[in-house]
């Protein structure tokens, strides 16, 4: 099997996707500069939570194609980025979203900590953790710390927690040996996917009852020292914000009514 087909075939795929899915956020955005009652504004709301479901679907298969590696290696767009005010920020944003679910996002981080990294990247590992431990409703605390010379940011639910036997699976992004692209598994592979190119490492623990807890610890410099410089990863969202895509599939339908996005 031409595995390599696959992958371009998915790509170009992915890619037509994207297409419809801008033809359909165009047309709606239309109709809501004209939707006034309120009938009208929670079928457009409905619509646009699908959309974001699907841009979230696409592009996780869309990442995970790019940090498979089987091209080459993965290059990062390293920068010096402070690692506080990206987690305080996104914390935030995050944080006002989660509310409409229902859940608390608690954030700690202190005043500053610096560190080459991708940015984007960084980003997209944190929200797909925060997304996973918010599925267990109640609280999520989100920090980070310096140690040494490591970032070490830490996320944390007290939901039920995971059966040990289900972890490693988990973070391998499988469930009976087929990713599934829009459930956690997923977004749990991609988080450790993004360590392990940072030069990282992340550990998941947890005890029935008493939630999960996943650590994931960066140095703050790069593998090597080096700094590798590659265009940026952009997504087109459609005009709406990564974070409300990222939690799409948890939050209620009322998180996307129109100019709420």
């Amino acid at each position: 099997m031409d595995t390599g087909n696959i992958d371009q075939g998915a790509a170009r795929t992915a890619a037509a996707l994207r297409v419809q899915l801008a033809q359909v956020t165009a047309a709606a955005q239309a109709l809501e500069r004209t939707a006034t009652d309120a009938r009208s504004r929670q079928y457009l709301a409905a619509l646009d939570q699908s959309v974001c479901r699907m841009l979230r679907i696409v592009g996780r298969l869309e990442l995970s194609g790019r940090l498979g590696g089987e091209d080459g290696p993965v290059r990062l767009e390293n920068a010096l980025i402070d690692l506080a005010q990206l987690t305080r920020e996104l914390g935030e944003r995050l944080g006002q979203l989660l509310a409409f679910a229902g859940v608390e996002l608690r954030v700690s981080a202190p005043e500053w900590v610096g560190a080459l990294a991708d940015q984007g990247l960084i980003r997209q590992m944190l929200m797909e953790l925060v997304s996973n431990a918010a599925k267990a409703g109640g609280h999520v605390s989100l920090t980070l710390a310096e140690q040494g010379r490591r970032a070490v940011f830490t996320v944390e639910d007290d939901g039920p927690g995971v059966d040990p036997e289900r972890l490693s699976r988990l973070f391998s992004g499988e469930e009976g040996g087929v990713p599934d692209w829009h459930k956690g598994g997923v977004g749990a592979a991609i988080a450790r996917r993004v360590a392990d190119l940072h030069g990282g490492t992340l550990v998941a623990d947890c005890a029935p009852g008493k939630g999960l807890r996943v650590t994931v610890s960066i140095p703050l410099g790069t593998p090597g020292g080096t700094v590798c410089r590659t265009p940026e990863i952009v997504w087109d969202r459609g005009g709406f914000g990564e974070e409300l895509i990222a939690l799409s599939d948890l939050l209620p339908v009322e998180a996307f009514g129109p100019g709420d996005k």
